[in-house]
């Protein structure tokens, strides 16, 4: 059973029990580490790792500070790592791509097109519809990443690094509903990776 690092880059413990939730239930172990403790060794003591969302804004310096921690760790790593939504916005913003304020604050299930194929997609429709929730999106991809899908409202929907097992994804795959599945399969085949 691969064992999971979810790095919590929220303020209080409940906001990430959804992302824990949909991990575990997809087969693998998972353990929970607030944003402050991380480092890159602590990330390569488990098979993979997970980011949070956040309510905290990229295109802020304070936050940019805040995080320099886990941007470094995230550039320092060996392990696969799946970016959501800020988590996302951090990987980008490590890998020197910049975060931009949205013209809006999206907060629905949006229609989203897969570019292609790639293992995080694997056995899903081209066509799916999954949760976005925020503020701000990456405003380039940064080199040495490739676009793996775009959706009604952002240009980089999900993103992935050239050389390393590196996911960004702008929307939320653990608030998946009955009615639209897809999300939890996609953190099912991130999960598969690992093995």
């Amino acid at each position: 059973m691969p064992k999971v690092l979810v790095v919590n880059n929220y303020p209080t413990q409940e906001r990430v029990t959804r992302l824990e939730g949909s991990i575990e239930g997809n087969g693998a172990a998972v353990k929970s580490m607030d944003w402050s403790e991380v480092s890159a060794s602590k990330f390569d003591s488990f098979d993979g790792v997970a980011l949070s969302g956040s309510p905290d804004m990229m295109t802020e310096e304070k936050t940019r500070s805040k995080f320099a921690k886990e941007s470094q760790a995230i550039l320092d790593a060996h392990v696969p790592i799946l970016g959501v939504c800020f988590g996302h916005q951090l990987m980008a913003h490590a890998f020197g791509a910049p975060v931009v304020r949205d013209k809006r604050h999206v907060q629905e299930m949006v229609k989203t097109s897969v570019l292609g194929e790639d293992p995080l997609f694997e056995d899903l429709p081209k066509s799916l519809t999954l949760l976005e929730s925020r503020y701000e999106v990456v405003g380039a991809i940064p080199e040495g990443f490739s676009l793996l899908a775009r959706s009604a409202t952002t240009e980089i929907a999900a993103m992935k690094h050239g050389n390393r097992p590196l996911y960004g994804v702008q929307f939320h795959p653990e608030r998946f509903t009955i009615a639209n599945p897809e999300g939890n399969k996609i953190i099912g085949n991130f999960v598969s990776l690992l093995r």
